[in-house]
C-alpha cells in the first residue's frame, strides 16, 4: 500500500477506472452513464480521487458528488462522498494506518475540495461505516458529526388505506411532468416554515437530476391546484428517497397521497421511510411501524470551519 500514489482523477484515467468498477463487482458502466452520473450534474462534475500503482494502473477510487447546501442564511458548496472502490488485495489491513488507501483517497479529496471552494462534506453511509469515520482526527482531518435514524414501514393494504384517505382528503398525487420553478418556491417556503437550518437545496435542476429513475410524484391541493409537496420513491425497494412539503403540517397529506397512488397503480406493496424528527409526527399519524434497519448520516466542515450539527439537517436518503 505504501507504494501507491493518490491524486485527482484525470480524463485519461477513465478506461482504467471503468475496468476497476467492473473488477470490483459494481457491474459495467458505459461512457454515457459515466457522464450522466458523474460529469453532467447540476452542480458540475464530481470530484474523484484515484489510487495509482507503480505501473500507472488505477487500483482505487472515491467519488465526491457536488451539491449546494443551505446553512442558516447562506448557500455553500458541498460534496457527498460514497464508499471507495478498491481492488480486492487492497481492502484488508488496519484502518488505523495513515497510509491505508481509504484514508489516502479521502485526504487527497479533502485537500482538492478546499482548493476548489467546497466547505462541507457529508454522507449517508452504511451504519457500520460510522466507526471508520470516527478515526478521522487521527489522520489530521476534521471530526465528523454523526447521527442515526430508524426506519419505518407501512403495508399498503385495506387496513391502512382508510387512514391514508383521511389524511389525503384535500390533496391528490400525480406523476411529476417537470420539476419547474415552483419547486424552488416550495423549497423556500419549507425552509422558513419548518424551519430548515441545514439541508441540500432542492431546486428544479437538483430534483430532476437526483430523482431520475425514481417514482416522482407531485401532490397538489384539489381546491386551488397549488403545489403542496412532492415525493420520490425507489422502484426496487419502496423506500421514500425524498419528500418535502411546504409546511410541516402538510407532510402527512403528502406521504398519504404518495402511498395511495403507489397502491392504486400497483407500484408498491409497502412504503418505507427514514424516520427523522421532521417526519416522525406524520409517520405516527399515518400508522407507520418500526422496521429493523438503521440509517446513518455524517457531515463535516472542511478547512477547520465551524462544526455542523447533523441533527439540524433536513435529510433524506436521496440527498
Amino acid at each position: 500500500m505504501d507504494e501507491l500514489s493518490y491524486r485527482v482523477f484525470e480524463e485519461g484515467d477513465l478506461p482504467g477506472l471503468l475496468r476497476l468498477w467492473e473488477e470490483a463487482g459494481w457491474g459495467t458502466l458505459s461512457l454515457q452513464q459515466w457522464r450522466e452520473w458523474f460529469v453532467d450534474g447540476p452542480q458540475g462534475p464530481c470530484l474523484i480521487t484515484v489510487a495509482v500503482d507503480p505501473r500507472g494502473e488505477i487500483v482505487g477510487q472515491e467519488i465526491f458528488a457536488p451539491a449546494l447546501v443551505s446553512v442558516e442564511d447562506r448557500e455553500v458548496r458541498a460534496l457527498r462522498f460514497s464508499a471507495p472502490i478498491l481492488r480486492k488485495e487492497l481492502r484488508g489491513g488496519s484502518l488505523h494506518r495513515g497510509r491505508h488507501p481509504m484514508v489516502c483517497l479521502y485526504k487527497a479529496a479533502a485537500a482538492a475540495a478546499q482548493e476548489r471552494g467546497f466547505e462541507i462534506v457529508y454522507s449517508l453511509p452504511e451504519y457500520a461505516w460510522l466507526r471508520i469515520l470516527r478515526l478521522s482526527p487521527r489522520f489530521g482531518e476534521a471530526r465528523f458529526g454523526e447521527t442515526t435514524f430508524g426506519c419505518a414501514g407501512l403495508a399498503l393494504e385495506a387496513a391502512s388505506l382508510s387512514r391514508l384517505e383521511r389524511s389525503a382528503r384535500t390533496v391528490e398525487a400525480q406523476p411529476v411532468a417537470l420539476f419547474g420553478a415552483e419547486y424552488g418556491e416550495l423549497w423556500r417556503s419549507a425552509r422558513e416554515s419548518f424551519p430548515i437550518a441545514c439541508g441540500v437545496v432542492r431546486d428544479g435542476a437538483w430534483l430532476t437530476f437526483r430523482n431520475s429513475g425514481r417514482i416522482s410524484l407531485e401532490v397538489r391541493d384539489t381546491g386551488d391546484g397549488s403545489l403542496v409537496g412532492y415525493s420520490a420513491t425507489k422502484r426496487q425497494t419502496g423506500l421514500l428517497a425524498d419528500v418535502l412539503a411546504r409546511r410541516p403540517e402538510d407532510l402527512a397529506a403528502v406521504i398519504a397521497a404518495t402511498a395511495l397512488w403507489l397502491e392504486a397503480q400497483r407500484q408498491a406493496t409497502h412504503l418505507k421511510v427514514m424516520r427523522t424528527p421532521a417526519l416522525d409526527p406524520a409517520l405516527h399519524e399515518l400508522g407507520f411501524e418500526p422496521v429493523d434497519y438503521r440509517f446513518a448520516f455524517t457531515c463535516s466542515a472542511l478547512g477547520g470551519g465551524a462544526g455542523l450539527a447533523p441533527e439540524r439537517w433536513y435529510v433524506m436518503p436521496g440527498d
